[in-house]
């Protein structure tokens, strides 16, 4: 029990610090480029989750469908929590729809949405490097007061 508090006491630090550094880069360099950062970020990982998923899955060959399924199987339900991702696929859009904030559930204010460019730039980078030419479009975002993000993914 006692590991379980220190780790615990570690984290809430890591945190602590984290919105430190947040609040003073907002106050250097301006919000425009933390969400420019964040962005970059999000499509890195992005990058990464589609070469990894192909790997891992041995996909020769991505279809909206086999995208989101493993999109739900090995990103969102280990982020989020299971079934709070859900992916409606029809012809040539995809609907992904979040019902938690990551960033939310780790106690980080997101109302001047620094953090969404991450999840936007993961999801669009993931899409088309799975699928090719995609348009992206947030419907909705919890960081706004709306009850889940949503994210529009249109194939070109």
């Amino acid at each position: 029990m006692g590991r379980d508090k220190r780790r615990l006491g570690q984290l809430k630090f890591i945190a602590s610090m984290f919105q430190m550094v947040m609040k003073e880069l907002d106050n250097v360099m301006g919000p425009e480029s933390i969400r420019t950062i964040f962005r970059l970020i999000g499509e890195r990982q992005g990058e990464a989750i589609e070469k990894r998923m192909k790997d891992k899955f041995n996909v020769d060959n991505w279809t909206p469908e086999i995208l989101a399924d493993k999109l739900i199987q090995d990103v969102f339900n280990p982020a989020l929590g299971e079934g709070q991702a859900e992916i409606k696929v029809s012809d040539d859009e995809m609907i992904i729809s979040l019902g938690v904030c990551p960033f939310q559930r780790a106690g980080i204010d997101t109302s001047d949405k620094f953090y969404c460019t991450y999840t936007e730039g993961l999801i669009e980078t993931v899409a088309q490097k799975a699928l090719g030419n995609v348009s992206f479009k947030s419907d909705e975002l919890i960081s706004e007061g709306k009850s889940c993000c949503t994210f529009d993914l249109k194939l070109t």
